[in-house]
């Protein structure tokens, strides 16, 4: 019997484009909104008395699938949704941490992104069997880590499917054990000074703390292309997608307003750097400890000048660009976990 708690979600990654594997990596999901998306055609044609288009001319013109996974980030598991988002991904041991590794991930720079067959499973009203649907050839478009004051860090991940079938066979979720949920309180954030990247077994150093940021978020777009339905595939895109265009690094932070660092680094288009660390107070290891980073070396600030709010406390939304200072990535997501893999 089943309830309808009893949902779940399994990524597998595929060897060909499109042809689908077994599920192996099954995270603990808030929701999705993994759909079909077809394109139907109707003839047009006049028919004597007949004024209501007529079933024998409707027909299925091209389809696709696909859409959001939303996650709540935890110290285990998460790999496989950020290797899929940027395309490029390192594990490496870290010396002296017997079991813990460190896992970067960085925007692919040459083709193609890593596609994915994900299934979902959802049960029938009632307590009825688990109906899975299995969506072959998804390739993540875009994704957004959101830390919100007080609440749990989040991962919304949108994908391009190349179909979904219903005739494979469920694979049954098994879980990562040990696991924590990386939170507001764990969090610190550092905004300006110098920074050094982080390397494939340590972290990234330097940096000015930030002590009057309240919210995050940052978001990357791959810019996928819409093409590839050619003859001969039924309708489906025929290969997998590519990038096609400049991929766009944007985000966004919440400060108060308790000094002019912000407001003049706008004022002026200071380039700043902006680093967000979560780090969980388990040991791993020696002396290691759970712990995701978010590095961005170089972002543009887009606004906003402080303003006065009835006397409430005054704080700055700020909308950010990050950009590509010619010298490493634009953007590194690290993991330092047991996970011995992606």
């Amino acid at each position: 019997m089943t309830t309808m708690q009893d949902c779940s979600i399994g990524l597998g990654k595929e060897t060909t484009y499109g042809t689908g594997v077994t599920p192996t990596k099954f995270p603990e999901f808030l929701n999705e909104k993994l759909v079909w998306n077809p394109t139907f055609v109707q003839g047009a044609g006049m028919r004597v008395g007949s004024r209501v288009a007529r079933a024998s001319r409707r027909g299925l013109g091209k389809q696709s699938a696909g859409g959001d996974i939303n996650i709540e980030v935890a110290t285990k598991g998460m790999g496989v949704f950020f290797e899929a988002l940027f395309g490029s991904a390192t594990s490496t041991a870290v010396p002296g941490q017997s079991g813990v590794y460190q896992h970067v991930f960085t925007p692919a720079t040459t083709e193609p992104l890593p596609a994915y067959t994900i299934q979902k499973g959802i049960p029938t009203l009632g307590g009825g069997a688990t109906t899975p649907m299995t969506f072959n050839g998804s390739v993540c478009k875009s994704g957004e880590i959101s830390a919100a004051n007080g609440e749990i860090v989040k991962l919304k991940t949108s994908w391009d499917s190349r179909e979904v079938k219903t005739d494979v066979a469920y694979a049954a979720p098994s879980y990562a054990a040990n696991l924590e949920l990386l939170t507001f309180i764990h969090g610190a954030i550092k905004v300006g000074g110098t920074v050094v990247p982080p390397t494939s077994t340590a972290l990234s150093t330097g940096g000015t703390t930030a002590a009057n940021i309240s919210d995050f978020s940052v978001s990357w777009d791959n810019k996928i292309d819409d093409k590839g339905f050619n003859f001969g595939n039924r309708g489906k895109r025929g290969r997998r997608p590519v990038t096609d265009g400049l991929a766009e690094l944007k985000g966004k932070i919440t400060a108060e307003y308790s000094d002019t660092v912000l407001r003049d680094a706008y004022l002026t288009q200071q380039q700043l750097s902006i680093v967000l660390t979560f780090q969980t107070d388990l040991v791993i290891g020696t002396s290691a400890k759970p712990t995701l980073e978010i590095v961005i070396p170089v972002v543009s600030l887009e606004g906003e000048l402080p303003s006065a709010d009835g006397g409430q406390v005054v704080e700055q939304s700020i909308d950010f660009t990050g950009l590509d200072g010619l010298s490493g990535s634009p953007i590194y997501v690290v993991i330092v976990s047991t996970d011995t893999a992606v």
